[in-house]
């Protein structure tokens, strides 16, 4: 803790030299000049109407607006003696700079007019350093998605869900400037509803190091805010899906048009003008999914086998209680509230408050129990954030901004609620399905109980000052101390019942294991730990007139909290390998069986350089390094080292002293303007990564050569590279469009963190070079088309392309580790569309919309047999047929065409929405 403690004195330190930055928002600037002599017009006032922001002129007529929240406004610039202009329709964006010049002309000259000037958003970006897109409310609004995730799965450099080629969790998303990821597992605490976003910024170069926590990207959401004006709207659609694929999907013929249902509302407005704003959204959804089981079968059914001198049509007695409903099996219900409070009790404090609630219940497919759809897992997913924002504006160059933040998130996952719940049946019924040919379960209920919690508490604090005209320096601290709560349990049979085999009861009752019991103990892992990160960094952007600099250097503080073993050989302290352990009481154990993990301390540095090459070329170049610790549920996974006896790899282990991953990234890229509305970006970029998490080829053997285990590691790496190329044609002549094209190598030696145990458990040859990792699509292409008519009518396509992922053929097992993921997935081809017409009336504004996804019903397949290549095939299904044996329970083709392995059929949506 020494070292926080010194970072908090150089905090103190820079707070009182150095200015700072908010992240989420951007900048204007530019010069006023005398628009007949050209010369430089000092003191003029200039205004973005409707915020109570502006600044003026230096004598040498540069001026500087910061702490724009990102939108569009209306720029006024004025002075006496001279005609004001309006610069209308200005778009400023997150972290970027703005260029608003201004040329006034005297009164007399022009009669006194005001001058208007409609802005024109630049096709090229100078001040961009590193891979960003930028997303605003009004692009989002326009394309057949309704989730912020779809947005970014457009955006060049995002394959399959892996950004530049990273794992899952290397992606921090922050709403409003605070980063708010749940450390465990790296996803997102609330999925912000796209209603709510008023920019969404997706960096997926080397990033600024005012960034942290992260290997591949960032991601910033932009809330909205209320002002001055009453708006808001109301919005519903219904669905459902329409495909004939009833050989892939279950009852998928059968259309309901309230299947799929959404309710969203949102208004904003003043509640005291000028002084106090609100804006609030809620949202509903109940989305029916596109994957049905059958209910043949009750959790408490029973089969019988009676044994192998009877002929298989004859050998089981299968009891069969259910209705035969068609059940869904991925449905999900979801709940979404935010309420944003915005106060200035003065003219230089804004006081923001923003509370996001996301509740969210559903359930993941399980093809095992497409006939006993009632034994599956159901699942609870519940998440809010409150963020308490101060910023206080110093001058006309300097403002500073405190944000204190904390959020929840909670899982959980069981069939039922109460572990005493008398419907739990006998875990012996979900090993009854026949043997003789490949079937689903007959009964049965899953018997895990499992629930975790992350919260965390937060301050951030950013500060920012415009020193020179050229320079605006930039640092910022930020603590976290997090709360882990883990248990997950799985209810055991009560052997004072007898032998669930021989007594047959369904409702056998099932009994919580007690963690201090070594006979049930391997039933139960229960965790809390309070971890704390803290970080601080500085930055200088350096802004002349033909180069941008962004140069900074980060700091990262980690104190993991938790616990090693003192003799790796002897893990298990319920039992322990070692004599002299063995006659130890469990209490006498516990005082030499555990150390403490050493804290971690990293510095990176991180450069980006933008050079105009000419009015419409830019050259960017960027590069930096970067560390994650990796999720924590690596870090803390089998927290008491429990393993059952018995020889061969019995298990895998967390370790809390795992060191940072490291990510050296670096790009260079042009952007070019081709004529006054197409542009282009061209990228290239590596990203060289160390020091992953993974399971090392060398088990550790336990005392007695009683088994082995696996440790997570810093052992994996990997090497990815690529080009992206963006071709952007906005809105002119009625008509956009944007071509988002990918060609990536991502390799590594191992695409999961347990793989190299997985594959020595398995007796095969762990990989100890590079290979094609399973996110490694070499072609990925994304494009959108985007019409507007002049009477109020529209559409928009998203059409993507993918040349296919890599998979490993079951024939290069235990051949050669060259062949792994050797050979590739069929490619994948998709096109969504979006149609809407507008009514306008005196008072409001009524959209009709229909979206339709998979537009041509395409049958992309995301699994495959490893023996075919494909999801329509495999030769264990043939082999069966040649048998010739009864369907006892399912067919052979429900059983082996796995719904899963197939993308989404077609969905059709239809709604309205009213904006007052």
């Amino acid at each position: 803790m020494r070292i926080l403690l010194q970072s908090l004195k150089t905090l103190l330190f820079i707070t009182f030299i150095t200015p700072l930055l908010y992240s989420q928002a951007g900048k204007i600037a530019g010069r006023v000049v005398d628009a007949t002599t050209k010369e430089p017009l000092g003191l003029v006032n200039i205004i973005v109407e409707g915020t109570g922001l502006g600044a003026a002129s230096n004598m040498e007529g540069y001026y500087n607006i910061l702490n724009v929240p990102p939108g569009t406004y209306n720029i006024k610039a004025s002075a006496i003696g001279f005609n004001s202009v309006i610069n209308k329709s200005v778009r400023v964006s997150i972290d970027l700079t703005t260029k608003i010049n201004f040329e006034l002309a005297e009164t007399s000259a022009m009669l006194n007019k005001e001058v208007v000037v409609i802005a024109t958003k630049p096709l090229v970006t100078k001040d961009l350093t590193s891979s960003t897109a930028l997303i605003g409310a009004d692009e989002i609004s326009v394309l057949p998605v309704t989730e912020f995730q779809d947005v970014l799965k457009l955006k060049a450099g995002n394959v399959g869900g892996s950004v530049r080629g990273g794992r899952k969790g290397e992606v921090v998303y922050a709403i409003d400037g605070v980063p708010m990821t749940d450390v465990y597992d790296g996803g997102t605490v609330v999925d912000v509803s796209t209603g709510s976003i008023q920019e969404l910024q997706f960096i997926s170069g080397a990033f600024n190091a005012e960034y942290g926590r992260a290997l591949s990207g960032y991601v910033n959401i932009a809330t909205k805010d209320g002002n001055n004006k009453f708006e808001g709207s109301v919005s519903s659609y219904l669905g459902d899906y329409l495909s004939n694929h009833t050989g892939i999907f279950r009852g998928i013929n059968k259309f309901n048009p309230t299947s799929i249902r959404d309710f969203e509302g949102s208004v904003s407005g003043p509640i005291v003008p000028n002084k106090l704003y609100f804006y609030g959204n809620v949202r509903y959804i109940y989305f029916g999914g596109w994957l049905y089981g059958k209910k043949v079968f009750n959790p408490w059914d029973i089969t019988t086998n009676l044994g192998s001198s009877y002929p298989i049509e004859q050998r089981y007695n299968i009891q069969k209680t259910g209705n035969g409903d068609l059940v869904s099996m991925n449905w999900n219900e979801k709940i979404y509230g935010q309420g944003k409070l915005s106060y200035r009790p003065f003219k230089d404090v804004k006081v923001t408050y923003n509370y996001i609630l996301d509740n969210v219940k559903y359930q993941d497919y399980d093809q095992s129990f497409s006939y006993d759809p009632e034994g599956n897992y159901r699942k609870f997913r519940k998440g809010n954030t409150n963020i308490l924002g101060i910023t206080h504006t110093l001058g006309s160059s300097t403002f500073y901004q405190l944000n204190l933040s904390y959020f929840y998130k909670m899982y959980r996952q069981y069939v039922y609620e109460d572990y005493n719940d008398s419907r739990y049946t006998n875990t012996a019924l979900l090993g009854e399905a026949p043997a003789d040919v490949p079937s689903f379960n007959t009964g049965g209920t899953q018997n895990g109980h499992f629930k975790r919690s992350t919260s965390t508490i937060g301050v951030k604090y950013d500060i920012t000052s415009q020193v020179t005209q050229a320079h605006q320096l930039k640092a910022g601290v930020e603590f976290n101390r997090h709360n882990l709560s883990f248990d997950n349990i799985t209810l055991y049979q009560d052997a004072s019942l007898g032998d669930p085999q021989t007594t047959r009861n369904p409702y056998a009752q099932m009994r919580l294991p007690d963690v201090n019991d070594p006979s049930t103990n391997l039933n139960i892992d229960i965790y809390k730990r309070n971890p704390i990160e803290f970080s601080t960094y500085l930055q200088d952007k350096i802004e002349l007139n033909e180069l941008i600099i962004n140069l900074g250097v980060r700091f990262d503080y980690f104190h993991p909290d938790g616990k090693l073993l003192v003799d790796p050989t002897d893990p298990d302290i319920y039992r322990p390998r070692k004599a002299s352990n063995i006659a130890e009481t469990i209490e006498q154990r516990r005082t030499h069986w555990y150390k403490d993990p050493t804290d971690k301390k990293k510095f990176s540095p991180r450069l980006g350089v933008a050079f105009p090459i000419t009015e419409r070329g830019v050259v960017h170049f960027s590069y930096g390094h970067f560390f994650q610790i990796p999720n924590f549920d690596l870090l803390y996974q089998n927290p008491e080292f429990k393993f059952s006896q018995g020889t061969g790899n019995v298990g895998i282990a967390g370790n809390s002293d795992l060191n940072p991953q490291q990510t050296i990234s670096g790009e260079i890229g042009l952007q070019q303007a081709l004529s006054d509305d197409i542009s282009v970006d061209l990228t290239g970029y590596f990203r060289d990564i160390r020091n992953l998490a993974g399971t090392r080829a060398d088990e550790i053997t336990m005392a007695g050569g009683a088994g082995t285990y696996s440790q997570y590691v810093n052992s994996d790496f990997g090497f990815v590279k690529g080009v992206i190329l963006t071709v952007n044609k906005r809105l002119s002549n009625n008509w956009s469009a944007t071509i988002d094209y990918t060609y990536q190598t991502a390799k590594g030696n191992a695409s999961d963190p347990a793989a190299t145990r997985n594959e020595k458990v398995n007796n095969q040859q762990p990989e100890i070079q590079l290979v094609r990792l399973d996110w490694d699509q070499t072609h990925t292409v994304n494009v959108t088309f985007s019409f507007v008519s002049d009477d109020n009518w529209g559409a928009s396509i998203i059409g993507s392309y993918g040349s296919g992922f890599p998979y490993t053929p079951s024939q290069s097992l235990n051949i050669s580790s060259l062949l792994t993921n050797s050979e590739l997935k069929p490619t994948t081809f998709n096109v969504d569309l979006r149609a809407y017409k507008d009514f306008m009336f005196k008072q409001f504004k009524l959209s009709v919309f229909l979206r339709v996804y998979n537009l041509f019903d395409t049958e992309n397949m995301n699994g495959v047999y490893s023996d075919s290549g494909t999801a329509d095939f495999t030769e264990t299904e043939y082999l069966q047929k040649q048998k010739n044996l009864p369907a006892l329970v399912n067919t052979l083709s429900e059983y082996y065409r796995v719904p899963t392995n197939y993308s989404e059929p077609r969905r059709v949506e239809f709604g309205a929405s009213i904006f007052f």
